[in-house]
């Protein structure tokens, strides 16, 4: 399938020179995206760029630490200098720390909150008020599905940061819909990716890290990290909401919203603008 929906628009990928991020900004050059990957290893910036200058697309890597408003400011400047404007935003950037939740230190809580959901918050500041002011563009920013159900044991900082990551989308999704911008949550199951790598954990030691591991057998088994980025662009065409990466989990959340509130969909399709 010669695919090439995206042919024209330009798409900011963080966290997108490995895992997720890569397989994002890889299947949107497949199909015709000039991409930027913003990542902090240089290395694998280089590597991915290349990746995607190889699929035939325009490609622009930069240097990034989503903590920091200041390199997210420069990530803006640089993308628009090169490619005039940004039409789809993949806030995809994350680490995870793991560990008890009584036993959590505070530094660490506030490390990953400032990686996982303010680097959410940055990204859609830097570059989301031009897409209001043309009325178009698409966000995607990547919770977990920890973010929508506490799973494991032993992982509460990882899960207190992704489920502020899904209800700040939520509300995001609902106070741009007015303004003709669109809004995904990526909520990955398990994906076999190197996040592991730079996990840790808070209040044990960092060679305990197999004990904070536990994935219900419901969830099924992982997948390769190379059939999330179809999911994802399918979901940017579709304008879908919540995307998932596993059935299971799908049903999980549609049971879970359900319990909250039957009409969410059309509370939030029927919502008036907001004051200005």
């Amino acid at each position: 399938m010669n695919d090439k929906s995206f042919d024209g628009q330009v798409a900011v990928v963080t966290g997108g020179a490995s895992g997720i991020g890569r397989a994002i900004a890889e299947e949107l050059a497949r199909r015709g995206a000039a991409v930027a990957v913003a990542d902090v290893n240089a290395a694998r910036i280089e590597e991915t760029v290349a990746s995607i200058e190889a699929l035939g697309a325009d490609a622009l890597g930069v240097s990034c630490d989503v903590t920091s408003d200041e390199q997210v400011g420069r990530l803006h400047d640089a993308v628009i200098d090169r490619f005039g404007q940004v039409d789809v935003l993949c806030n995809n950037a994350g680490i995870a720390t793991l560990g008890p939740a009584w036993r959590m230190e505070v530094a660490d809580l506030q490390r990953i909150i400032d990686v996982n959901v303010l680097g959410l918050v940055r990204g859609v500041r830097a570059f989301v008020p031009a897409m209001v002011a043309r009325g178009s563009g698409h966000v995607v920013n990547t919770a977990s599905v920890a973010g929508i159900w506490a799973f494991a044991w032993g992982a509460a900082p990882y899960i207190t940061s992704k489920f502020a990551a899904y209800g700040y989308s939520e509300a995001l999704a609902r106070d741009l819909r007015p303004h003709g911008v669109g809004v995904s949550v990526l909520c990955p199951g398990r994906v076999r990716t190197n996040l592991g790598e730079s996990a840790s954990v808070s209040g044990a030691p960092r060679e305990s890290i197999a004990d904070w591991v536990y994935f219900p057998p419901e969830m099924g088994e992982p997948i390769d990290v190379e059939l999330v980025g179809p999911i994802v662009a399918d979901a940017i065409t579709a304008r879908d909401f919540a995307v998932f990466t596993h059935a299971y989990d799908a049903e999980v959340f549609r049971t879970w919203r359900n319990d909250i509130d039957k009409s969410l969909a059309d509370a939030i399709a029927n919502s008036p603008a907001p004051p200005q």
